[in-house]
């Protein structure tokens, strides 16, 4: 399928998956869920979006500690916010990557954008595992019934969790992973080799790092959700939380920014939590607006002046990202 049709139809899903949802939860019902939404909260979610992005900046310049080249500070919030901006933009956030690489003008751009790949598995690691955690409590205190098509998702979920942990423990297996999967010359492998360079104190300090960056955006959801159900309990918000970003890691991202994707789970969740079904939505699209629409805005002037050279060295790390590679 070519870029063009795919985006289209990645685009059709996106707009007509949350028409459905709309629909579903009744547009009246949301926009009175808005009216009634007590903003304190709101802007207690908009203020940990710094800390947020401050820990996926931190986590990510702790990943790159053995790969050649210099990352300052700079370096990491000009990466972390013009791959923001380009992510929004292109389909499954491939943009962040190269948004992330031309911020490292000193450093393979390829080698760099490994380096978020590996912390996105990371994510999807603490993700998936501490949604199984709560699955599996759900299903002990009732608020889900353990049929067959639950029971397969705590599979692949047990699966997931499996399969990237090996990887975190023995990051050696990552890289021979990419030596069997390298079909060209060598140089995905080369861009590999610095996984099992990390060293197992810099591997748990990533993945503290990472789990206090999920426990910051599932607190933002939580008060949001408390903005739009003030009478709710702090538990099952936590819960619906939990659980809405486990169906968004394990579910493939069909349309753009997985929009639709992560606003269905919150509304299935938080009606099986016996909360209100327009407060999810509404919860999960400002948590959107918060943690990725704005942080986007804010990152295009920085994405800009990358791709178009704020310095030769910086474009010239472009060029290398968007040539074909590979051996350096």
């Amino acid at each position: 399928m070519s870029p063009p049709l795919r985006r289209v139809l990645q685009t059709v899903l996106t707009v007509g998956g949350l028409a459905a949802l709309v629909w579903w939860v009744d547009g009246t019902a949301l926009v009175a869920s808005l009216h009634s939404a007590q903003w304190t909260w709101v802007g207690a979610a908009a203020l940990l979006l710094p800390l947020n992005l401050g820990l996926d900046g931190w986590v990510w310049h702790r990943l790159l500690r053995p790969v050649e080249g210099s990352f300052s500070r700079r370096a990491i919030v000009r990466g972390v916010l013009s791959g923001l901006a380009l992510g929004f933009w292109t389909p499954a956030r491939a943009g962040e990557y190269a948004g992330r690489a031309v911020s490292c003008a000193d450093a393979d751009p390829w080698t760099v954008s490994v380096s978020v790949f590996v912390q996105r598995m990371i994510d999807m690691l603490i993700g998936v595992g501490v949604g199984l955690l709560l699955l599996l409590g759900a299903f002990w205190t009732g608020l889900l019934v353990p049929t067959l098509p639950w029971m397969s998702v705590a599979a692949l979920g047990f699966s997931t969790v499996v399969v990237l942990g090996l990887g975190l423990l023995h990051p050696l297996l990552f890289h021979r992973a990419a030596e069997a999967l390298d079909h060209w010359d060598g140089s995905l492998t080369d861009r590999t080799a610095f996984v099992p360079r990390l060293t197992l104190r810099n591997r748990a300090v990533v993945l503290g790092g990472s789990l206090a960056r999920y426990l910051v955006f599932t607190t933002q959801f939580a008060l949001l959700g408390l903005a739009f159900a003030p009478s709710a309990a702090v538990g099952p918000l936590a819960v619906t939380a939990g659980l809405t970003f486990f169906a968004k890691y394990l579910i493939p991202s069909l349309t753009l920014l997985d929009l639709g994707i992560r606003e269905g789970s919150a509304v299935f969740f938080f009606q099986a939590a016996g909360l209100s079904a327009a407060a999810g939505l509404n919860a999960a699209l400002l948590l959107f607006a918060i943690n990725v629409l704005l942080p986007a805005a804010v990152g295009v002037p920085v994405a800009v002046r990358l791709s178009f050279g704020a310095s030769d060295e910086t474009s010239s790390a472009s060029t290398k990202f968007f040539s074909i590679p590979f051996r350096s």
